[in-house]
């Protein structure tokens, strides 16, 4: 299966997930950060962390206090297992990050099915029109260390087609909307430059294939989880 077949199926299920009742949207984003949890937790060397994570997002959704009190007593425990301070660390990274950024997936739901389609569609659109747009016309690279093929062109087109997907399909009005996903979106490309650094860091392309030439879930949601709690952020202070 091409990328686009695996894009387009991606795609559709993630849209059902979407349309689902929140009670079922929280436990499917639970298990989004368990499978991103395991991804990770076997590429970082720390495999016997990554079931936690899913309760870490459940944990993050009901209150980010309640969330980093499990964070720091679940790592606590695999540090005190294997009495290894870089372990450790990784464990606090690896829990915090499927635990807290997933879980403005689901404060995002809760503001209804309208705005977080909005928000998902527009990352979207600005990942499908950088990647074509950098293949097409690219030159000048962006950041070459983190991700070789990454251009400016690819950038600033899909920064300027995200805003505008998020402009026609958001309920604010034209100019705020453009404001608030020019942010978003610019969060979610540093989400992708930021699991960019990590492989990059550990020598490998993708953190699973999974998804085909769309790597595992951590490649294919990183940017929409980066840009979560961004959004939510802007959509209550603009």
């Amino acid at each position: 299966m091409n990328r686009e077949l695996y894009g387009a199926l991606i795609g559709a299920l993630t849209l059902l997930a979407l349309a689902l009742p929140i009670s079922i949207f929280t436990l499917v984003v639970a298990f989004l950060a368990l499978l991103i949890g395991r991804e990770l937790s076997f590429a970082l060397g720390v495999e016997s962390v990554f079931p936690a994570t899913f309760f870490s997002s459940l944990l993050f959704v009901i209150d980010p206090a309640l969330g980093g009190i499990y964070v720091g007593l679940i790592a606590l425990a695999y540090g005190y297992r294997t009495w290894n301070l870089d372990s450790f660390l990784r464990s606090v990274f690896i829990l915090f990050y499927t635990g807290f950024f997933t879980s403005y997936l689901v404060h995002i739901r809760e503001m209804g099915f309208t705005t977080i389609l909005a928000f998902v569609l527009s990352v979207w659109a600005n990942d499908v029109f950088a990647y074509y747009i950098g293949k097409r016309y690219g030159k000048a690279h962006l950041l070459p260390k983190l991700s070789p093929k990454k251009t400016v062109e690819g950038f600033l087109g899909g920064i300027a087609a995200g805003a505008l997907a998020f402009a026609l399909l958001s309920p604010f009005p034209l100019l705020k909307s453009l404001l608030i996903a020019v942010l978003f979106l610019l969060a979610g490309v540093a989400g992708d430059y930021f699991k960019s650094f990590i492989k990059r860091q550990l020598g490998i392309k993708d953190f699973s294939h999974v998804l085909g030439g769309h790597g595992g879930f951590t490649d294919r949601f990183d940017a929409v989880i980066f840009a979560a709690p961004v959004f939510y952020w802007l959509t209550y202070r603009l």
